[in-house]
């Protein structure tokens, strides 16, 4: 459980995670709002989608809406066979690569053709996300990625009731501005790419953005925050 905590405060976007902590933890809030955090980085994945509803009415039995919408797949998977046009699929959160198409920073063909190098790598490669193949292809630019991982972080923030990345929290703390967020994580990608990893903090206080006693305040709270739900 330590493990897993740590890899989430240290900012990683990881469905996995999240479903592993909620299997640890006891308490049913808990494992609601864990759930619920996986759900959001999985969209497709209706099991997930299932098992976080059910967790939430066990918190919430009178929940209408979680009760309306788990009735609503288990309605859609028994009419998967059925072709009407009167059934349409609820909007989905968009994958950095269709963000990355619609700013014109790839085409869709460049998408398919990394997304398919994708599928061939080995899963014990050592990095396989999607940013880091086009970036090492030279297709896209640390800014451009930077770009539409703000965007993304954006669209995310609008569906959860707290922050999930420290980023993301000093934004809508108003620590920083997203156009800020969004020079400190080109400016990271670049490092990456030259094998020196920063993190955010020591970027701020570097870029002269945050003095280093604001950016161990804010980690404070963003950790306060993170332990008080996940205690």
């Amino acid at each position: 459980m330590a493990s897993i905590r740590k890899h989430l405060l240290e900012g990683n976007q990881c469905r996995d995670a999240w479903v592993a902590l909620s299997k640890l933890v006891q308490d049913a809030r808990q494992r609601k709002d864990c759930l619920e955090r996986a759900a959001i980085l999985a969209p497709d994945d209706e099991e997930l989608q299932i098992a976080y509803l059910e967790a939430r009415l066990a918190v919430q039995p009178n929940d209408v809406f979680a009760q309306q919408r788990l009735n609503e797949i288990h309605t859609m998977r028994l009419l998967s066979d059925v072709k009407t046009p009167y059934f349409h699929e609820q909007p989905k959160p968009r994958l950095i690569g269709d963000i990355l198409v619609s700013i014109g920073a790839i085409t869709e063909a460049e998408l398919h053709e990394v997304l398919s190098e994708q599928r061939r790598e080995s899963l014990l490669k050592s990095d396989r996300r999607l940013g880091q193949l086009l970036l090492k292809r030279g297709l896209i630019t640390p800014s451009k990625l930077a770009k539409a991982l703000i965007i993304q972080q954006q669209e995310r923030s609008r569906a959860r009731t707290a922050p999930q990345v420290l980023g993301e929290y000093l934004v809508e703390r108003g620590y920083i501005t997203a156009a800020q967020l969004e020079d400190v994580l080109a400016e990271q990608i670049r490092l990456d790419q030259r094998g020196k990893r920063l993190s955010l903090g020591e970027l701020l206080v570097r870029m002269r953005l945050m003095s280093k006693e604001k950016v161990d305040q804010a980690a404070r709270e963003y950790e306060n925050l993170f332990w008080s739900k996940f205690s």
